[in-house]
């Protein structure tokens, strides 16, 4: 190889490596499990740039163009993709958010706050909670695998230089409309129990008018929430992978 050209070589893959890490990095910074909250942002950084000099080799990346504008639109389409990826997948988990928020309601849970490891805004205990076993459900059943998978399969699919914005738009929203319909779905139990619940309470109080309803109907409620909730809990986790997965496993067919 003529040495004179070494530096054009280096350049290129400088170039190569900065289209890869527009899409791979900016979805890692977004997935769940990979970019919570809680994780700083210089390791988010630092494990998408190494994902990306991972699969570098084997990306079916384009030449990367010569004229400045039209790298810069280049990579702006990638992190587009990426922030599609990662946005999705995350919509998805937020219904676990819902889910919580709307359960800590009709229980009487609603004012337990606790820190959220999904969402930087706070959340209710139950929330808080499902967020935690959701980031641990990806890790041990293996569904970072195949965020990463549908990150490298996304080529095939979008491929650089094609950003088809009102497909992908609509495709976010029907998202957000599936995590509000998985969310009030899974939360229709507690509905139906906090209902019954509060009308036997009314009857109560009607035929015993000194009864204190209010005493009598926060312990019920919370004990009646808190059963559902751990029989529930391990269906509603696999019900969420399952979706999560089957729109991995779309974006990446």
């Amino acid at each position: 190889m003529d040495p004179s050209l070494a530096p054009e070589i280096v350049n290129s893959w400088i170039q190569l490596a900065a289209v890869a890490f527009a899409r791979v990095g900016t979805a890692i910074l977004l997935l769940p499990g990979f970019g919570e909250a809680q994780i700083p942002p210089r390791i988010r950084i630092a494990l998408g740039l190494v994902l990306t000099l991972s699969l570098l080799p084997i990306l079916p990346l384009p030449e990367p163009p010569q004229q400045v504008t039209a790298f810069a639109l280049l990579i702006g389409a990638e992190a587009a993709i990426g922030i599609f990826i990662g946005a999705g997948a995350r919509i998805l988990i937020a219904a676990l958010h819902l889910l919580g928020a709307l359960v800590g309601m009709v229980s009487g849970l609603s004012n337990a706050f606790a820190p959220s490891q999904a969402n930087t805004e706070g959340a209710t205990a139950l929330a808080a909670l499902l967020s935690v076993a959701a980031i641990a459900m990806i890790f041990a059943t293996d569904l970072h695998h195949l965020m990463i998978s549908a990150i490298l399969r996304s080529y095939a699919i979008l491929p650089p230089g094609r950003l088809p914005v009102g497909d992908m738009t609509d495709q976010i929203a029907r998202l957000g409309a599936g995590a509000f319909h998985i969310a009030t779905s899974m939360a229709t139990p507690f509905l139906v129990i906090a209902v019954v619940l509060n009308l036997a309470l009314g009857l109560a109080n009607r035929i015993m008018p000194t009864m204190q309803v209010f005493f009598v109907a926060a312990p019920g409620l919370i004990l009646a929430g808190l059963t559902i909730f751990v029989i529930t809990l391990p269906a509603v986790l696999d019900h969420m992978m399952v979706v999560l997965s089957d729109w991995l496993l779309a974006l990446s067919m």
